[in-house]
Formats: C-alpha cells, sequence, structure tokens
C-alpha cells in the first residue's frame, strides 16, 4: 500500500510541475544570412541551343493484349488450351473413356469401360459409332492386352495407349506375396 501511494505522489508532483508557466520566447531572424545566388556557367542562349529544334513524334509502337473477347473468338469450342496453335481437336476419347478393367477367355478378349453415361465391354472388333457407343465415332480397338492390362485404340489417325495402373500395381503385389510364401 506503501509503495502505491508513494508512486501516486510521484506521479502527480511530475504532473503538476510540468503545468507550470509557459516560455514564449522569439526567435530573432534579422541576424540569418539569406544565400547569394550564384551565375550559372552556361547563358540562356547556350541551353536553347544545345536542345534540337525537330522534334520527334513518338508514336505508340507497342502492340497490345488480345482482349478475352479475341481469344474467345479465335479458338472454336472444344480446344482445351485458346493460347496454343494448331487445329482445334476435341479428344472426347481421353476426356470421357474410363477403363475399368479385363476379362480373357478362350475365345475373346474384353475390356469393361465407361464412356459418357454408358457402360459395357468391348471386343478386339469394336469400331465406334459402327457396332458400339463406348467409343467415339471412328474410334477403333487395334489390341487389347490383358497380361498387361493395356488397351490400345485408334482415334484420328492417333493411337491411344490405356493402362489400368491400380489393377496392375494390386497384380504385382499379389504376385510378390505368393512368391514369397513359396
Amino acid at each position: 500500500m506503501r509503495k502505491l501511494i508513494l508512486l501516486l505522489l510521484i506521479f502527480t508532483s511530475s504532473t503538476l510541475m510540468s503545468c507550470g508557466r509557459s516560455n514564449n520566447e522569439s526567435f530573432d531572424l534579422s541576424n540569418l544570412k539569406i544565400p547569394i545566388q550564384k551565375n550559372n556557367k552556361f547563358s540562356l542562349t547556350e541551353i536553347t541551343s544545345s536542345i534540337p529544334k525537330e522534334q520527334e513524334i513518338i508514336t505508340n509502337k507497342l502492340i497490345p493484349y488480345p482482349t478475352a473477347s479475341q481469344i474467345l473468338d479465335s479458338s472454336k469450342i472444344g480446344k482445351i488450351d485458346p493460347f496454343s496453335k494448331g487445329e482445334v481437336f476435341t479428344n472426347n476419347l481421353t476426356l470421357h473413356f474410363k477403363l475399368n478393367g479385363f476379362l480373357k477367355t478362350d475365345s475373346n478378349n474384353y475390356v469393361f469401360v465407361s464412356y459418357l453415361d454408358d457402360q459395357g465391354t468391348l471386343t478386339d472388333d469394336s469400331i465406334g459409332g459402327i457396332n458400339t457407343n463406348l467409343l467415339p465415332n471412328g474410334a477403333k480397338v487395334l489390341n487389347i492386352d490383358p497380361e498387361n492390362m493395356k488397351l490400345t485404340i485408334e482415334f484420328n489417325n492417333e493411337n491411344f495407349i490405356f493402362e489400368l495402373w491400380k489393377l496392375v500395381i494390386q497384380a504385382k503385389i499379389k504376385e510378390f506375396l505368393n512368391n514369397l510364401l513359396v
């Protein structure tokens, strides 16, 4: 309690002392010397004569960025990257095609697939738009490899290889575990 009273006493006394009368001192600036401006080394005529009289007209030579509407108008719908060069190519095969599994029989190899909203099987002679709706029109199954779980499809003169990685990894793990047990 004593410390609190002592602290309060010090605080109030210092505030009261600082509230004393103010000093209104005025400063005498009559002794202050104003700097003398020195003459330039060059005359005004020399300065103006060094500036060329012919003024170049500055033109905007920058090419402006294309607007969003110009970019969208220049690319056709279905193009994934509007800034890429080349013809528009909508690859419905890789966008909507999903490989689900393989089945190998004595007579045929089958692939379980999903395309758009349909599910079913493909065989070696499947052609999109002719005998199946599980491939885009014109796509053709080239090879079904159930051993390596690979499916090769030709579409627009390009070969696409689909692999079933999860099943491949699971099969390799099973094979590894079976080899450990034997």
